[in-house]
This record gives structure tokens, C-alpha cells and sequence, in this order.
């Protein structure tokens, strides 16, 4: 059986978890790992010479599917030009806020027949946002973080920002993927309403999801404990989920 070739950007916490995930299955093989300073995945059993700090030299290598879990310039760099030849999975949705990539992308992926996978996250639901798009009529995100997890000043306290996702993203490209996850799954970066409160001391992770349309009122609530940075104790897992999912598999599936 021939192996599926997969090329990971970043291993951070949410990397690390994606990589795990990618080592269970036997029918993929990791051709790199891009880090800036390949010394520190030493300790993830890779095998000598897959760890890069060179993402050209790297790309070289014919990945079938690139992920994405370190920033959005990373997409922004480097997904039009992957998704001519292989499958692209961004972690850092945010960087879809510029209309012009989000073009680009779409032209690429109609033009080649590659997929192009933004993962849902640290939130729920987004299948059934997808499904309900010709009947929605507005979707609203709050998401409530202490100041060091959206990256500002710990004592930052109240509504840090509240707008069009769009404009969320830009501000936070780093701490606010899912609303760009929210966005692109329902009505929009520009009709998507996103709210951003910043609580002093609070370890938790909370995002609130309203959803109004034809026949439909939902509220889906997530919450996660933060593991310190802009991460929640549950992303780590989603994204291997996620990473499940793309690879396929047999038996019951939930759709």
C-alpha cells in the first residue's frame, strides 16, 4: 500500500498533538516537520533529517497533504502555491481575513481539485452551520479570555473588541481562529458578529456561538481550561480528531 505523504508546519502544542496523530496511522508517512529550530523536536521520534528549518527545501520533498499549526503567514505563504499539487490543512484560519488569499485559495482548489481544510477547533457545531447557510440570518461569537491568552496586558479587563470577524481576525491572528473556523462554516467574515471580553485572572477558555435563522434559534457554549498561551485544554485533541477525519478510516462514521 502506498503511503500518504504529510509535511507539518510548527510543533507546538497543537503540532505535537497532530503529529501524534499522524504517527498511529500506518499508512502515513511524515516527510517533514518545519521548526525554526529543529534541535527542539528532538524529543518527537522523528527520523533523522525530517525536522527542517528550510520550508522551500522542505515543500521539495512532494507532501500529499501540508498542515499548518504554527501562524497565518505560513498560509498566507504557502497554501495557494501547496494546493496546485496536494491537500492543505490550516490551523490558523485567521489568515482567510484577506479576501484576496480567500479568492486565491478557492481558485486553486476548483482549478486543481485539492481541498483546502480549516478544522473547527476549539468549538462545536460547525457542521450544522454549514448545512443551515442559504436559511441563516446571523451568527455571533463571544469569546472570553483572560488578557495574556488574547495576548495583552493581564490586568486587561471588559470588551477588547467586538465587529465583524474579519476585523477580529486582523486584530488577533493568533487567538481567534475559531471565529474565522465560525465565519467561513456560516455567514460570512463580514456578516459573522464577533465579541471579544478579556477577564483578569480566568484559566478557562469560553466561546459562545448564537445562532438565528429560518426555523432555527441554537446557543452552543465550549469551554476549555487554558494551558497557559492562547491554547484550550480541548484544541489539542480536536485537532487530532480533525487530523483523523481528513486521513479517513472505515467502519461507523458520524457525518
Amino acid at each position: 500500500m502506498q503511503k500518504r505523504k504529510v509535511g507539518l508546519f510548527g510543533a507546538g502544542t497543537i503540532g505535537r498533538a497532530v503529529l501524534a496523530e499522524l504517527q498511529k496511522h500506518e499508512t502515513v508517512e511524515v516527510v517533514f516537520v518545519v521548526n525554526r529550530d529543529p534541535a527542539k523536536v528532538a524529543d518527537l521520534g522523528l527520523a533523522p533529517g525530517i525536522a527542517t528549518a528550510d520550508p522551500e527545501e522542505a515543500l521539495s520533498r512532494g507532501a500529499d497533504l501540508v498542515i499548518e499549526t504554527s501562524v497565518a503567514q505560513v498560509v498566507a505563504d504557502y497554501a495557494p502555491r501547496v494546493l496546485e499539487t496536494a491537500d492543505f490543512c490550516a490551523f490558523s484560519g485567521t489568515a482567510l481575513s484577506d479576501p484576496a488569499l480567500e479568492a486565491q485559495i478557492r481558485e486553486v482548489t476548483a482549478r486543481s481539485g485539492r481541498r483546502f481544510y480549516l478544522p473547527h477547533g476549539a468549538v462545536l457545531g460547525l457542521d450544522g452551520l454549514s448545512d443551515a447557510g442559504p436559511i441563516l440570518k446571523s451568527v455571533t461569537i463571544t469569546t472570553r479570555k483572560s488578557g495574556k491568552s488574547l495576548g495583552l496586558a493581564p490586568e486587561t479587563e471588559g470588551v477588547v473588541f467586538e465587529g465583524p470577524a474579519r476585523e477580529a481576525c486582523r486584530k488577533f491572528p493568533r487567538n481567534v481562529n475559531v471565529h474565522a473556523a465560525v465565519a467561513m462554516a456560516g455567514v460570512g467574515m463580514d456578516r459573522t458578529l464577533s465579541r471579544i471580553l478579556a477577564v483578569p485572572g480566568q484559566g478557562v477558555n469560553e466561546h459562545r456561538i448564537e445562532v438565528e435563522g429560518e426555523g432555527l434559534s441554537w446557543v452552543i457554549e465550549a469551554s476549555s481550561p487554558s494551558l497557559g498561551g492562547v491554547t484550550g485544554a480541548y484544541t489539542p485533541r480536536s485537532a487530532a480528531g480533525s487530523i483523523a477525519r481528513i486521513l479517513g478510516g472505515g467502519g461507523l462514521q458520524i457525518v
